[in-house]
């Protein structure tokens, strides 16, 4: 939904299309709900846009009040495109005339100026437009990215604390401390600055998630066994201070790998992620942001 057909962004924040169903709405609110309340302890608590969400879903919910503003909003996009040719029409208006006799003017030269300035306006107005709508698509992306992150991290926050203390106590155990570890381990590689994966990456990715599969279907019955997502960067803080950028490439590219894993079925509950920062040279970080390393972690105690 771009900005221009959504003014007050109802339909950007509950993140639903325009022709959302009134159930679409509703679900897409108690989800919103839940990362953006004040009192959620989610990392995306802001009460503004909780405010915002909420003024969005009671307009949206009525019916005569969802039909008022999207036709606030094509008024909007209509009243635009007016002004852009009003526009074009003054400057072509105000040209001066040509120097040339009077009676030698074509009588067809200023239809000829206003087709011109006319498709010049709809070229400028397309590519315009373009951009702005690959802007919110890819802001959208990255805000969906987030959210799913968080949701899973949030999700997964007390099965990782048990399967710790649980491998805390293994480890303390001569006979169990052979049996834990890594049975299974791959690194999936990005583009220098890219949250993106590029076709060799899709390829190890894609690798990865069917060798993981297989390594777990020979994981003995019984056996505790966890996902474990991890990447890290070099630096905790650079000179300037935090080093937003860096962290956020870190961070998109995890959530890159960890939503593969949860399209393709791998049961939620057993998947980790850690990021770490400032790791020293020497101490194995897990590729300092630009791979991403998929480890199966078994087995956690029970046989």
């Amino acid at each position: 939904m771009d900005a221009v057909d959504d003014p007050k962004g109802y339909y950007r924040v509950l993140g639903v299309r325009r022709s959302a169903s009134a159930d679409e709405i509703r679900t897409a609110f108690r989800e919103k709900a839940k990362l953006y309340h004040p009192d959620s302890g989610s990392p995306f608590a802001d009460e503004e846009r909780f405010a915002l969400l909420v003024e969005a879903y009671e307009t949206l919910r009525d019916p005569e009040r969802r039909r008022l503003y999207d036709a606030d909003a094509f008024a909007h996009v209509r009243a635009r495109v007016e002004a852009g040719a009003a526009r074009a029409t003054s400057r072509t208006a105000r040209r001066p005339p040509p120097l040339v006799p009077r009676e030698r003017l074509r009588p067809f030269a200023s239809s000829i100026t206003l087709a011109v300035a006319g498709l010049l306006m709809v070229g400028l107005g397309a590519l315009w437009w373009s951009a702005e709508r690959q802007l919110v698509l890819r802001n959208r992306e990255i805000e969906q990215l987030s959210l799913r992150l968080a949701e899973l991290m949030a999700g997964q926050a007390e099965g990782l604390s048990r399967r710790r203390l649980e491998s805390a106590a293994v480890r303390e155990s001569p006979g169990a401390r052979a049996e834990g570890g890594a049975t299974f381990s791959a690194e999936i590689s990005f583009p220098p600055g890219s949250a993106e994966l590029d076709e060799g990456g899709r390829s190890q990715l894609e690798k990865a998630v069917a060798d993981l599969s297989a390594a777990i279907a020979r994981t003995a019955t019984g056996r505790e066994w966890a996902i474990l997502v991890e990447s890290s960067v070099p630096s905790a803080v650079v000179a300037h201070g935090l080093d937003v950028e860096m962290w956020q490439t870190a961070v998109l590219r995890l959530a890159e790998v960890v939503d593969r894993l949860a399209r393709v079925g791998l049961p939620p509950e057993r998947v980790s992620v850690r990021f770490e920062a400032g790791r020293t040279a020497g101490q194995g970080g897990a590729g300092e942001g630009q791979a991403v390393v998929i480890r199966l972690v078994c087995c956690l105690g029970s046989k």
